[in-house]
């Protein structure tokens, strides 16, 4: 059978697709453009893209888990100097880890001490006859 259809009834006052009826404007005087003002200050330049030394970075991290330490970033074109700049900054995981279980001894906060068991001050015992 397939989908239901819904029966076509013919109408015979359909003229074709509506569209909207246009009015005259004699003040029409072409689409419209935008003026451009003169800038004295404005300098064309064709190497935008060229930049000197970049002297630092900016990068705003969002991090789940707490602790990630990041201490060194390099932007270069040569992997060669990328794979230098590694070299000479590398570090012992086993000499991060030790500094991190130090760090962490060192500021963790100090033991809660268990209070003591009170003495029931409710003396249920010396329950007087009535």
């Amino acid at each position: 059978d397939g989908e239901w259809q819904a029966p076509q009834i013919d109408n015979p006052e359909y003229k074709g697709e509506w569209k909207p009826k246009r009015i005259k404007n004699d003040d029409y005087k072409g689409a419209w453009v935008q003026k451009e003002i003169d800038n004295p200050d404005y300098v064309a330049k064709s190497n935008v893209y060229k930049r000197g030394d970049v002297g630092a970075i900016g990068i705003e991290i969002w991090q789940v888990k707490s602790g990630t330490v990041f201490s060194d970033f390099i932007l270069a074109d040569s992997y060669d100097d990328v794979k230098a700049f590694f070299e000479a900054r590398s570090v012992n995981n086993d000499d991060e880890k030790a500094a991190k279980e130090a760090y962490d001894e060192a500021n963790k906060p100090a033991e809660e001490e268990t209070p003591e068991e009170t003495e029931d001050l409710d003396d249920d015992d010396d329950k007087s006859e009535i």
